[in-house]
């Protein structure tokens, strides 16, 4: 609720400053709207960023089992794999 009034004062005070929208009405529903949308996507953003990290360690989880194989079992292509979707995740 602070961030929506913070958000009605200065869109208030953007609105007096400028000419162009002299007679712009300002309501604090639009504002109180715009906030929540702004939280919602923070916390959709968080949880994304915590399904990331938990599929890195998996990935990296992965790495270490396939490393600890016995030397006959050919890992090549399973391991460049797993690498190859690592470095896409870490680099986002």
């Amino acid at each position: 609720m602070k961030a929506a009034w913070a958000h009605y004062r200065r869109a208030q005070a953007y609105v007096a400053s400028n000419p162009y929208l002299r007679g712009t009405l300002v309501r604090f529903g639009d504002c109180l709207k715009a906030e929540w949308k702004r939280a919602k996507a923070q916390v959709a953003k968080a949880k994304l960023d915590a399904a990331v990290v938990a599929r890195i360690d998996a990935l990296k989880a992965e790495i270490l089992t396939l490393d600890c194989k016995p030397f006959g079992m050919r890992i090549g292509a399973e391991r460049r794999a797993l690498v190859v979707e690592l470095a896409k995740l870490e680099a986002a």
